[in-house]
């Protein structure tokens, strides 16, 4: 596995690279779209909300309407379930609003499709939802019968870390409300973690998903993604609006490697965010 340069080697290394079209980077500069957009597609139920994500051209797969239909908000927030708005679930956390979750699921997706093996870090599982939401879309994957045998998915699980307990412990209360099946599975594993570190001893994941605001982009996280992987995850300090990321793996550095190269990894600025930050224990 590729190790890492001394962290202000590599912040010099990575700023350098900014200056290309496709970069691998480390406190990247604001984009200038990077204004936060707001939507409004609040629903009485469900299936309304997801009708107007959909209305709204925020869910566009297939796939992805069904993944948010199956997974019910009011299992994962009591209060207001179905507004289109971000929500306290405590210890300073939040669910983040429906149009992130779609949002989340639609970069993600791609990268999903036509693997016979598939591994997905859900960073800060919060209350569950996109945990949950990621295994619905892996069970969608591995029950596709149109897919050529050398693509069908035999075996998909997604990881769904936090650094409270309480959350980890309030993710599986919610889940067994109406997925349990995903937990006795084994399609969807919760665990106490810190997200900075991810889960080592799980990598490499084709996806990974940052539910937080990192001020930094988190090494240990870039170098759990597998080569043709996509991570999405807010960057920026909490005092300003973020920037959510999609950063995509093309090639796998070298073992023993001293550094990243800018081919590497292609990242694509999304659109401005506003998140809690991701906690350093």
């Amino acid at each position: 596995m590729a190790t890492f340069p001394p962290l202000k080697e590599l912040a010099v290394i990575l700023l350098c690279l900014l200056l290309r079209p496709s970069t691998a980077f480390n406190k990247p500069k604001n984009p200038k779209n990077s204004e936060m957009k707001a939507w409004t597609c609040h629903g009485r139920n469900q299936k309304e909300l997801v009708e107007r994500l959909c209305q709204a051209s925020i869910i566009k797969t297939p796939a992805v309407k069904k993944t948010m239909e199956m997974v019910d908000r009011s299992c994962y927030i009591p209060t207001n379930p179905y507004r289109d708005a971000p929500q306290a679930i405590g210890h300073g956390q939040t669910i983040s609003a429906p149009h992130m979750h779609a949002h989340a699921l639609e970069e993600i997706y791609p990268y999903l499709v036509g693997k016979k093996e598939l591994k997905v870090l859900d960073v800060g599982c919060g209350s569950g939802y996109l945990t949950t939401a990621l295994g619905r879309c892996l069970q969608l994957l591995k029950e596709q019968k149109e897919q050529p045998e050398t693509q069908k998915c035999e075996s998909a699980s997604i990881l769904g870390i936090d650094v409270h307990q309480y959350l980890i412990d309030l993710t599986r209360e919610n889940m067994n409300k109406a997925d349990s099946d995903l937990l006795e599975s084994g399609t969807v594993r919760i665990a106490l973690r810190d997200g900075w570190k991810g889960w080592e001893e799980e990598a490499p994941f084709d996806a990974i998903h940052v539910g937080a605001a990192a001020d930094s982009l988190p090494e240990q996280l870039l170098n759990q993604l597998k080569v043709g992987g996509v991570m999405i995850i807010p960057i920026g300090p909490q005092s300003q609006i973020q920037n959510l990321y999609k950063i995509e793996r093309l090639n796998q550095t070298e073992e023993g490697s001293e550094r990243y190269h800018s081919e590497d990894f292609r990242t694509t600025p999304l659109l401005g965010v506003r998140y809690v930050p991701l906690i350093r224990p």
